[in-house]
C-alpha cells in the first residue's frame, strides 16, 4: 500500500497544521521514537517497502525474519517475528490503556498508533517501542553486512 494511502487512512481529514503529538513536549530520550513515527507517517523511512519504491533496494522482503513478507510499516510493527518480545511488551501497555485495541486487526492497530487519535498515555511507550525495534533492525542489518 502506498504511503499516501496509508497517511490518508491514519490522519484526520479536516485537520490543519501540525498533529497534536508534535505539539506536545517530548522527553529528549524519546525524541528519536517521535521522529520515527513522523517518518513512517510521511513515508520517508528506511523500511524496504519505501526503499524499493525509490529503487534503493530491489527486494522489499523483510530482512529481519523468514516470513518472506514485504517489510511494510504494518509488518514491522505488528507481524515481524524478530520484534515479538518488544511488541508483546508494547501491546500489553496499549491494551491496558485501550482495551478495545485487542479487537483490532493489525491494520486497525497500525491505524491507531500511526494516526491522530492515539491516547496520550501510549505515546511514550510507542516511542520506546519504535526506538527498540529500530535498534534491533539495525543490528540485524549490520550482521547481514547491510547496516551502517
Amino acid at each position: 500500500m502506498s504511503t499516501l494511502r496509508n497517511m490518508s487512512n491514519w490522519v484526520e481529514k479536516e485537520r490543519f497544521g501540525l498533529p497534536e503529538y508534535l505539539l506536545r513536549a517530548c522527553p529528549g530520550s524519546l525524541r528519536e521514537g517521535r521522529r520515527l513515527k513522523t517518518k513512517f507517517r510521511l513515508g520517508c523511512h528506511d523500511l524496504r517497502s519505501s526503499s524499493s519504491r525509490t529503487q534503493l533496494v530491489r527486494n522489499a522482503q523483510c530482512p529481519c525474519c523468514e516470513s518472506r513478507e514485504s517489510e511494510t510499516i504494518q509488518h514491522t510493527l505488528f507481524e515481524c517475528e524478530a520484534f515479538e518480545e518488544e511488541r508483546e511488551a508494547f501491546l500489553a501497555r496499549l491494551y491496558s490503556v485501550c482495551p478495545s485495541a485487542r479487537r483490532l486487526t493489525d491494520v486497525g492497530r497500525c491505524r491507531l498508533v500511526m494516526g491522530d487519535e492515539l491516547p496520550r498515555e501510549i505515546e511514550n511507550p510507542l516511542y520506546r517501542y519504535l526506538i527498540a525495534i529500530s535498534r534491533l533492525r539495525l543490528g540485524i542489518l549490520t550482521e547481514q553486512g547491510e547496516g551502517s
